[in-house]
C-alpha cells in the first residue's frame, strides 16, 4: 500500500500536529472500513455533523472495495491517530496528471468539530502537490449536503459546475431520498516557488 519512505515522510512533515498521519497499511482496512460506516451511515453517525443517516441507509463501503482502491496505482488511505487509535482516515488518489482526489474524508463523531478534519485535508494537500506535483485537489460531495459543501468552501475549494449521478450500486449506500447526486468542488495547489 505504502513505502516506508512514504510514510516516514507522513510522519515527519506532521510530527508536531495533535493528530500524527500515516499511510494505512493492509492490517488496517478492517478499521478503515469499521471508521468509515460508522462516520456517514447508522445510529452511531448522528453523533456527528457528517452523517449521511438520513439520506442513504445500508453501508458506505465494505473491506473489498478499500481493497480494490488501496491496490490501485497512486492511490492510499491516510490515517490520523491520537493516542495510537485511529480517529479519521482519507483516500487520497493520483487522478490525472495535475490532479488529484480526496474522498471519504472520515472523522469519528467524538473527534468531530476539534480539526482533525482540517489536519486530515491539509496532509492530503500537501502529500499530493509534493509527491504528485498536482495543481488541484478535487472533492466530490452529495449535493444535498450543503453544510459540507460550505465547509469546503471555507477552505478553498469551489465548484466546478461538474455533477455525477449518486452511484446506482447498493455496495455505496441505498438512497432514502429521490435525485441525490454529487458535485465537483476542487481546489488550487500552487507549487512552491
Amino acid at each position: 500500500m505504502t513505502t516506508e519512505s512514504q510514510d516516514k515522510e507522513i510522519k515527519m512533515a506532521h510530527a508536531k500536529s495533535l493528530y500524527p498521519c500515516h499511510m494505512a497499511q493492509k492490517t488496517e482496512i478492517i478499521a478503515l472500513c469499521a471508521l468509515i460506516n460508522s462516520v456517514y451511515r447508522g445510529e452511531a453517525a448522528k453523533g456527528g455533523w457528517t452523517t449521511e443517516a438520513d439520506l442513504l441507509e445500508g453501508q458506505r463501503c465494505d473491506v473489498a472495495m478499500l481493497e480494490e482502491l488501496a491496490g490501485r496505482p497512486d492511490s492510499y488511505f491516510l490515517v490520523a491517530t491520537k493516542e495510537n487509535q485511529m480517529i479519521a482516515c482519507c483516500h487520497l488518489q493520483l487522478t490525472e496528471a495535475e490532479v488529484a482526489e480526496c474522498g471519504m474524508l472520515s472523522v469519528a463523531p467524538p473527534w468531530q468539530t476539534q480539526g482533525v478534519a482540517n489536519t486530515l485535508l491539509h496532509t492530503a494537500e500537501e502529500y499530493a502537490r509534493g509527491t504528485w506535483q498536482v495543481q488541484r485537489m478535487r472533492l466530490w460531495v452529495i449535493k444535498q449536503r450543503p453544510e459540507l459543501t460550505a465547509y469546503y468552501q471555507r477552505r478553498g475549494y469551489q465548484f466546478t459546475g461538474a455533477t455525477l449521478p449518486f452511484p446506482d450500486d447498493s455496495r455505496y449506500g441505498i438512497p432514502k431520498v429521490a435525485g441525490l447526486c454529487l458535485l465537483a468542488m476542487e481546489k488550487a495547489l500552487p507549487l512552491p516557488a
